[in-house]
């Protein structure tokens, strides 16, 4: 009868390489498409909040830990790919003009910039597509702008604002924040639709009569089709003068008030091409340009515009006219 040998089996030399190839492999597998999914880009912009929150230094694993303990950010959009988020918010981008296709090294070093990324964080950012990377990066600087301008708020704000509301504080900036949380998602589609004059006509003359128009109907209707209310200059139309009537809301002072905006607007830039955007100078010039308008109509009235000039040519007159009699001799 054989003895039992005591000695441990050997393994063949090539197994432990085997099995560290096979645990590599394992590894690095579902790499591409995990982060090619929202849920991916969830983790980033978390890690993201919590080290601007930390003002840049490092964190620790608990840190990010805790703060993916409290839930995902954009549970609605967990499943969807990276892809479709990108287009959506390049059609936003386009509508502000403000798209842009930064190199693929720039979009690694602005990565960089954002997070301390390990090497899986990076060996996924570097498995997305240009257009997938552009998104994660955006979203990212999003979120780190909200954390760095409401610390204790960040997460909550990004957690209502979902991929839609991110997508829009980046191409707007992070004042159009407030509104899309406390007004919902559906706000986003004022901006996509009307662009910066209809959120201007939105949150300046909707939200502060939000109760009359609600009562009307009217907060619903523009929502649901803002065009129909305002145009891209933020200007309102008949139909919005007539509905908001209606609702005891009137808009003709409303109106003429946003027009001498955009006439100051439109003057103070005119004046800062030529480095010269000050306010006195803006005052200066919207006056000449009453005073134009005011001849204009003096004009196509038949009246001569002496008149008009009377208060001011009347005082010089009487002090030529006494120099030139002065000099006349006796």
């Amino acid at each position: 009868m054989r003895q039992r040998s005591n000695r441990p089996h050997r393994l063949p030399s090539s197994t432990p390489w085997l099995a560290a190839l096979a645990l590599a492999l394992a590894l690095l597998a579902p790499l591409p498409a995990m982060a090619g999914k929202v849920s991916w880009l969830d983790e980033v912009v978390q890690e993201v909040i919590v080290e601007a929150r930390a003002g840049g230094k490092a964190v620790g694993s608990e840190g990010v830990a805790s703060s993916r303990a409290a839930g995902r950010l954009f549970a609605r959009e967990a499943d969807e790919g990276l892809e479709a988020l990108a287009r959506r918010s390049d059609a936003l981008a386009r509508s502000a003009h403000r798209a842009e296709a930064p190199s693929e090294a720039l979009l690694q070093a602005r990565f960089s910039r954002l997070i301390r990324p390990e090497p899986e964080t990076a060996r996924a950012f570097a498995s997305l597509a240009p257009a997938e990377k552009r998104v994660v990066v955006e979203m990212g600087e999003a979120a780190q702008q909200l954390a760095r301008r409401y610390p204790g708020q960040a997460e909550t704000m990004v957690r209502k604002l979902g991929t839609e509301g991110l997508a829009a504080v980046r191409v707007y900036g992070d004042d159009v924040a407030e509104v899309v949380v406390k007004e919902g998602p559906e706000a986003v589609g004022v901006l996509r639709k009307t662009g910066r004059g209809g959120w201007k006509f939105f949150t300046d003359t909707v939200l502060p009569n939000k109760k009359k128009l609600a009562a009307a109907g009217l907060v619903a209707a523009f929502m649901a089709d803002p065009d129909r209310f305002v145009d891209t200059a933020g200007r309102a139309t008949e139909y919005a003068i007539r509905q908001f009537a209606k609702a005891g809301v009137d808009l003709v002072g409303a109106v003429s008030a946003g027009a001498a905006r955009g006439l100051e607007g439109s003057i103070g830039d005119a004046l800062a091409a030529y480095g010269l955007n000050a306010a006195v100078l803006r005052y200066l010039g919207m006056g000449a340009a009453a005073l134009a308008v005011f001849a204009s109509a003096l004009v196509l009235l038949g009246l001569p515009v002496r008149w008009m000039l009377g208060p001011v040519t009347w005082p010089l007159r009487m002090i030529f006219g006494r120099r030139k009699r002065a000099a006349q001799p006796l």
